[in-house]
């Protein structure tokens, strides 16, 4: 089966099952997408603090939040610089463990809750927490139950599957930061900024959509009236366009940091070259060992990964970017993950399993159901 428009758009031109059709599924968002951080091996909720360390740890609960809005929220709580282990789905109810700096002169707060989320205080660490993985609890509902179930015997059998980096480092509604890192690196500064702020998706509503418009026509002193709160990346951009009437200093002040937007486009690259070699890698055994490298030097390439860097126009000194005082590494990555404890509940129509650290349970997802990955991001 040929992978939907959007999963080509992305470096996900293969699936590992060939013969399987699309299934009917949807998955009510943000309730039935359960993501808890594993620590230890076990679910955040279990991790026991110290009396003493260097880091005060709490549990972070949220629902249909992003990241870094929920994260700026809490930072402003607890008056200090809030340091995370993984960035976690927006669409989602999420548990994590979140962590600042000790400061000896103020109590923890305890607990805090709002509409959106909740920072819980289990103790004090003296060293960093070791993120083994995410578990996952997603709730599907379909009349193709046999077919699921199916499908979900056979991955236990070969427990593998393609390390796509999956569809939120593009971004679920508006699958376009690896577009952004691509112009970035380029240093269009031009084109980075409008492909942020407009370009609007057919999952985004028309007043989004009219706004996008309006930036685009360069009414920017209205549209700052009328873009929402929520929005602060686009926000504050424009902000910064009106303030410095430059592109490039408008995105150095980016809310979200531009390593973010390279990283995307690195991983567009992984998800291209492992879907070139995943011929070659399925006759492999020892799945747990295959490693990727997507070299920052042309000349550290194999053949197809020239070939991919020559179809981007990627030249000499291309993943260093001086005016953010970036220099990218080595892009590495498994190429496939492992995916542990997978269940399938038939009469609740919830999946669970677990994943280890950087793996993406849309993946998985995407795998089983096919289609259109707005069904299931």
């Amino acid at each position: 089966m040929t992978p939907h428009e959007i999963d080509i758009a992305l470096g996900m031109e293969r699936y590992y099952y060939d013969d399987w059709k699309e299934i009917d599924v949807t998955i009510d968002r943000p309730d039935g997408f359960k993501v808890i951080e594993e620590i230890d091996f076990k679910p955040a909720q279990e991790w026991k603090g110290e009396i003493y360390g260097k880091y005060a740890i709490y549990l972070l609960t949220k629902r249909g939040i992003d990241h870094f809005t929920a994260i700026s929220e809490v930072q402003k709580i607890l008056r200090s610089k809030v340091r995370y282990i993984g960035i976690k789905d927006a669409n989602a109810i999420t548990i994590q463990l979140i962590y600042i700096l000790t400061d000896n002169n103020r109590e923890p707060i305890n607990e805090y809750q709002t509409p959106n989320f909740q920072i819980k205080f289990l103790g004090f660490a003296s060293k960093k927490l070791n993120h083994t993985g995410n578990i996952f609890e997603i709730s599907l509902t379909t009349p193709y139950v046999n077919s699921i179930v199916e499908r979900i015997k056979q991955i236990i059998i070969e427990p593998y599957l393609p390390a796509f980096v999956g569809y939120q480092r593009f971004g679920t509604r508006r699958p376009i930061t690896h577009v952004i890192g691509r112009y970035l690196l380029r240093k269009d500064w031009e084109s980075a900024f409008y492909s942020i702020l407009t370009y609007p998706f057919l999952s985004e509503s028309k007043d989004i959509a009219s706004i996008r418009k309006m930036i685009s026509d360069g009414d920017f002193k209205e549209v700052i009236k009328l873009i929402p709160s929520k929005f602060k990346q686009e926000k504050l951009l424009i902000k910064n366009y009106i303030k410095f009437n430059s592109y490039y200093l408008a995105l150095k002040n980016s809310f979200i940091p531009i390593s973010l937007y390279l990283d995307a486009y690195q991983s567009y690259l992984f998800n291209l070259y492992l879907s070139r070699k995943l011929d070659e890698y399925r006759k492999i055994k020892d799945k747990d060992n295959i490693i990727i490298k997507i070299p920052t030097y042309f000349g550290d390439c194999d053949e197809i990964c020239k070939q991919i860097y020559l179809d981007e126009g990627i030249e000499r000194g291309f993943f260093k970017l001086k005016e953010f005082k970036i220099s990218l590494k080595d892009f590495i990555r498994k190429a496939f993950m492992k995916i542990r404890n997978l269940q399938f509940n038939e009469k609740t129509g919830t999946i669970s399993f677990t994943l280890d650290r950087g793996m993406y349970a849309t993946i998985l997802l995407r795998e089983i159901i096919r289609g259109d990955p707005r069904k299931f991001t």
